[in-house]
């Protein structure tokens, strides 16, 4: 029986062989969980964002590998019923901080992920833009958030690379449930 690919260089036999008793297999790992999420999102979300009106479709993207990123870093196998806590945690990290508060995280898992994942387009006043000064600011009248897609996708991959190179070290993970 031919192997599932899971990943565009990796199949399932790849991730079945690796030993974590083996040091050197975790940076296999690394790499294949990287390829994965890469290969299958984003580098599409990435080659979108050469396009002017693509903005809602790479938040959309980064909304789901946002709550994945998080359950790899909670050692979480099944995150069903867990996805405002666990969006929630992901943008309490370094790469989102200090722009996304509680009220900015809450909001933007209830306009954002689950907007544009729920019924494809953001709820209440987001604004997407590009080139701001910053990753997230709250619209002049304070009703709403202008995001800045390239930022935030920027962080999406970097809390990408963050995870992966933890795995390099066993002693970081969290124990899964």
């Amino acid at each position: 029986m031919e192997a599932l690919r899971i990943s565009p260089k990796y199949t399932s036999h790849d991730w079945q062989a690796l030993d974590p008793g083996i040091p050197e297999h975790w940076a296999r790992a690394a790499d294949i969980v990287r390829d994965r999420l890469d290969g299958r999102f984003l580098r599409f979300a990435s080659d979108c964002l050469r396009h002017k009106y693509s903005g809602f479709v790479v938040l959309a993207i980064d909304s789901l590998l946002a709550e994945t990123i998080q359950q790899f870093n909670d050692g979480i196998k099944n995150g069903c019923g867990q996805s405002k806590a666990l969006i929630k945690r992901f943008l309490e990290g370094k790469r989102f901080q200090p722009d996304f508060d509680d009220k900015a995280r809450t909001s933007f898992y209830t306009d954002i992920r689950c907007g544009l994942l729920h019924q494809a387009e953001a709820k209440e006043m987001w604004l997407v833009r590009r080139n701001q000064p910053t990753l997230l600011q709250k619209v002049a009248d304070g009703r709403g958030y202008i995001i800045d897609v390239d930022r935030f996708h920027a962080a999406v991959r970097g809390s990408l690379n963050d995870y992966t190179e933890r795995i390099f070290d066993p002693a970081k993970l969290v124990a899964p449930e």
